[in-house]
């Protein structure tokens, strides 16, 4: 069958694409591909979040939503209900039909997990190859208090109070992540975003009173679950264990709220070594692996 689609056109859809998310989230569990601060990081992260929303396609089952289309640079982010799969061959069709007629030569990429099959099949028989790159999903079960966050003297863990010190929060991610494209009005904008809570938004100031470390962490009180997205530490603050000990602290307040899990994704590259180790560290377990599938481009735009 096919699914009626048309353009994403107010923030009635963009209620419609979480609900999607929490509906996955709670027949899949932690292995589903994206979770709602994901969703809510791509959009508020944005140059222009008004603008980045209505890229997106949204597909239909009567009045159902049951899958989503996001272009994301040379590539396309999709979502669909597990019991509509056939839906991701109409998504990626519309995402290869998307692709710039003078595009020859690179590659158009979608994501899938190592485990998921079908995914697998339908990729591979469009075209597409897996390539090395990869995340790793990592989780964790909250079933127990986690260790109490330990400090070096002198460091203690807050949260974000407001627009008093987006400047400074701002500064560590630009330099935990350099070169980086965070701004000011880059976070001012996450701190607006539906899933955006001011007590997850957790920072380690250091003894001068800059901070040292940061974890955002989102919650989905729906599925009792929480996502740490993005994670970093202040080069000058390196090898101290602050960032083990924000994540930690982000797990305390998770479980307060009610949540029973929490994930993180991590770059399967060999350069991520250390934040691999970081978050087994923190008790996280490898669950999956997210591929990246690559089409190669071809000039025209044909799918």
């Amino acid at each position: 069958m096919a699914y009626p689609s048309r353009p994403y056109q107010s923030e009635a859809d963009y209620a419609l694409m979480r609900a999607l998310l929490v509906e996955i989230a709670a027949l899949e569990g932690p292995l589903t591909y994206y979770h709602l601060g994901d969703l809510d990081w791509w959009r508020f992260s944005a140059n222009d979040p008004g603008e980045a929303v209505r890229q997106v396609r949204l597909w239909f089952d009567g009045e159902r939503l049951v899958g989503f289309g996001w272009p994301s640079g040379s590539g396309i982010e999709f979502v669909a209900h597990p019991r509509h799969a056939p839906v991701e061959a109409e998504i990626l069709a519309w995402g290869e039909g998307r692709r710039p007629a003078d595009g020859e030569g690179r590659r158009f990429t979608a994501w899938s997990y190592e485990h998921h099959r079908a995914r697998n099949q339908l990729l591979r028989s469009r075209g597409y190859e897996r390539s090395a790159a990869h995340f790793r999903l990592n989780v964790r079960a909250l079933d127990a208090d986690p260790p109490a966050p330990a400090l070096p003297a002198g460091y203690r863990i807050r949260h974000v109070r407001g627009e008093e010190d987006v400047a400074a929060r701002v500064e560590v991610h630009r330099d935990a992540f350099s070169p980086s494209r965070m701004t000011v009005a880059k976070h001012l904008a996450v701190m607006s975003a539906p899933t955006y809570r001011p007590e997850l938004d957790l920072v380690v100031e250091a003894p001068d009173g800059s901070f040292a470390a940061f974890c955002l962490v989102w919650h989905d009180a729906a599925n009792r679950t929480g996502e740490f997205e993005p994670v970093g530490c202040h080069s000058a603050h390196r090898r101290l264990g602050l960032t083990r000990a924000v994540l930690f602290e982000g797990m305390r307040r998770l479980r307060a709220l009610g949540a029973t899990s929490c994930v993180v994704f991590s770059s399967g590259a060999a350069e991520a070594e250390p934040a691999r180790r970081l978050y087994a560290a923190a008790g996280f377990e490898l669950r999956a692996r997210l591929y990246a599938w690559e089409l190669q481009e071809r000039g025209g735009g044909d799918a």
